[in-house]
């Protein structure tokens, strides 16, 4: 692979092939310590960022609303879909009351299974004694889509589309990279994400090969494409929590892309605080940090045209 041509975004990272073998040598050890030093930069800024939108109110609001939704068994998931297809956060009648939205007069409620716990005494006559037997049955309840009610607008701390043509060099040599490793990038939504959910912007499939990334604007797909793959060289993946494969992917793309000099923070820093809800951003990132610089490294030497022996080789594969 030819390398990118860096000379406007990152001209301070080209350096010289002339010269001896200790002159190059040199040079290829302060070229990597740089790249080093730029990467812990971009994950201090990372974290910061999201630390201060874990601190605001807004993400203290949408935290307590958020606390509010259940998640679904995948039974009720099922039947969730079959009779509203469309659905995207649904609740009880109540649930809605306390959100103050109130369900639109004349909407049919979504049937969903709800647990319910009881306990039974039996007795033993020939002993005298008495056993407490406990069981769950289930009865039908009706919950609502969010469509079906109207009211005050929920807080959201969603990230909006990033917009900007910038990065189409960039976009193509992911794609390359992605060829490289087997993999086919697509716009075609196999699983139908896309059209369930607006906000969805891509997927990888491991089984099937396949990156799906949505049309958008181009700054959008370059992250989204980056997104993905760093999901495909996460080589801790596998086992992991999903805020911490998120998390993960999302660093990937936010150091590889501003990297190259395009800035998704306002897409990154949000994304991140919200798969991180559960803890402080902070301590989710510093959990990953190993990982998401061994990721990182990886691409950018595929990127470079110049893969040297990874660093981590041989060596302990606890994470930073």
């Amino acid at each position: 692979m030819t390398s990118l041509n860096q000379n406007q975004t990152n001209s301070k990272f080209s350096c010289s092939r002339g010269g001896g073998k200790s002159s190059q040598k040199n040079q290829a050890q302060d070229w990597q310590q740089e790249r080093q030093d730029r990467i812990a930069g971009l994950m201090q800024q990372l974290e910061q960022g999201v630390t201060g939108i874990q601190s605001s109110d807004d993400f203290k609001r949408w935290l307590k609303v958020a606390s509010r939704f259940h998640t679904y068994s995948l039974n009720n998931q099922v039947l969730i879909l079959l009779q509203f297809p469309n659905a995207t956060r649904v609740a009880g009648y109540r649930t809605w009351q306390s959100l103050k939205r109130q369900v639109v007069k004349g909407s049919k409620g979504i049937n969903i299974l709800a647990p319910q716990p009881f306990e039974r005494i039996i007795e033993d006559k020939a002993t005298g004694t008495e056993e407490v037997f406990k069981g769950i049955t289930f009865k039908t309840v009706s919950v609502f889509d969010i469509s079906q009610t109207e009211g005050e607008e929920l807080p959201s701390i969603a990230p909006g589309q990033l917009q900007g043509e910038e990065g189409a060099e960039l976009y193509r040599r992911l794609d390359n990279l992605a060829e490289h490793e087997g993999l086919k990038v697509t716009h075609y939504d196999l699983m139908g994400e896309a059209e369930k959910d607006p906000a969805y912007n891509g997927y990888y499939l491991p089984g099937s090969k396949l990156i799906y990334v949505k049309k958008a604007a181009q700054v959008q797909m370059v992250k989204t494409l980056a997104h993905e793959l760093g999901h495909h060289f996460d080589a801790g993946r596998e086992g992991s929590p999903r805020d911490e494969r998120e998390t993960v992917a999302e660093a990937v793309a936010f150091v590889v892309s501003s990297y190259y000099g395009i800035d998704t923070t306002a897409y990154t820093f949000p994304y991140v605080a919200g798969w991180a809800a559960k803890r402080e951003g902070s301590e989710v990132i510093k959990t990953v940090m190993g990982r998401v610089q061994r990721t990182v490294h990886r691409m950018l030497d595929l990127l470079e045209g110049s893969v040297p022996k990874d660093p981590w080789e041989g060596g302990s594969q606890s994470e930073a």
